[in-house]
């Protein structure tokens, strides 16, 4: 019985594995691409992007300070400084990002409340892109509001 108890004991230790490892799997995020990051100052924004998406990057500047010019008038606040904005110029070079990590799929942006950072992938959707881009930017003035 002693040793039927013991070894039983003895099998269930050996089977067995650290709760933290199993949870720890695939947490690591690896960075794949270094990106040789620019910038684009605009009147409210530091439009930070990579020479791939300059033209992207150049549209996407225009439509911020557009936006911004929309939601400072309706919310009656005028930023302090500029905000600086990332963009990614795909899907998958999004989710390599060290702000957040991935967020997932369905991500269109982000906005970091410390830092006050909005992040996007450029899809090539300049419509969706836009409504994204001000929605995240609504947060923004949020944030900067409270």
């Amino acid at each position: 019985m002693k040793a039927a108890r013991t070894l039983a004991t003895l099998a269930v230790l050996l089977c067995a594995t650290r709760l933290d490892a199993q949870q720890y799997f695939g947490m690591n995020q690896v960075q794949y691409k270094h990106f040789n990051w620019q910038v684009i100052e605009t009147e409210h924004w530091l439009v930070h992007y990579y020479p791939e998406e300059k033209a992207g990057a150049m549209d996407a500047a225009r439509m911020a300070e557009r936006s911004y010019a929309r939601l400072s008038k309706v919310l009656d606040h005028q930023f302090r400084e500029k905000k600086p904005i990332i963009l990614f110029s795909s899907r998958s070079e999004f989710g390599q990002n060290n702000v957040f990590g991935d967020l997932g799929e369905g991500t269109g942006g982000a906005t970091e409340p410390l830092k006050h950072r909005m992040i996007f992938p450029m899809t090539g959707d300049l419509e969706s892109f836009e409504h994204v881009l001000t929605h995240e930017m609504v947060h923004e003035f949020q944030f900067e509001i409270f």
